[in-house]
């Protein structure tokens, strides 16, 4: 595959399904079926493609939760040892790797997108939204106790 600049989130998107598919995941494509299904007011309450995109959620989901355990081992992180003691627990330890490791989750998390029917845009759309719900959380000095009285304004997300 010829080398090319990224220039955008789109772009990524393209690579990554391009690898998705190499391996023998269409993310891109199970993620259209299902906002097809969803959109056409065709997808089942249970079975079927709910399972399926459940099944490689979790995979990719699983996928990256490894790699935040492998940025983890980029710090200092025990309490028992020596870093704990000398007052430098969770000093970064492997700059380098640990870089690798936040790519690697973007990797997991373009996939998870896929699966799920987002487009860059999408997420574009989304990230902009819910910005302005944690900026007006911030803004009202909540409390991490008051989180679960605020879960419903996930759903003004669009």
């Amino acid at each position: 595959m010829a080398e090319s600049p990224l220039g955008s989130l789109e772009q990524i998107w393209k690579l990554q399904a391009a690898l998705n598919a190499r391996a023998g995941f269409d993310t891109l494509a199970m993620g259209r079926r299902l906002a097809e299904a969803e959109a056409a007011g065709t997808l089942p309450d249970s079975g079927g493609l709910r399972v399926e995109i459940g099944r490689a959620l979790k995979n990719y989901a699983d996928a990256m939760a490894a790699e935040c355990h492998e940025l983890q081992g980029c710090l200092a992180w025990k309490h028992w040892y020596r870093e704990a003691r000398e007052g430098r627990q969770h000093e970064l330890q492997d700059l380098q790797n640990a870089r690798v490791e936040v790519t690697d989750m973007l990797f997991f998390w373009v996939s998870l997108c896929q699966l799920l029917g987002l487009t860059s845009e999408d997420v574009y759309r989304l990230y902009q939204s819910k910005l302005g719900i944690n900026h007006r959380r911030q803004d009202e000095d909540r409390t991490q106790a008051a989180h679960g009285e605020h879960e419903h304004e996930n759903r003004e997300v669009r």
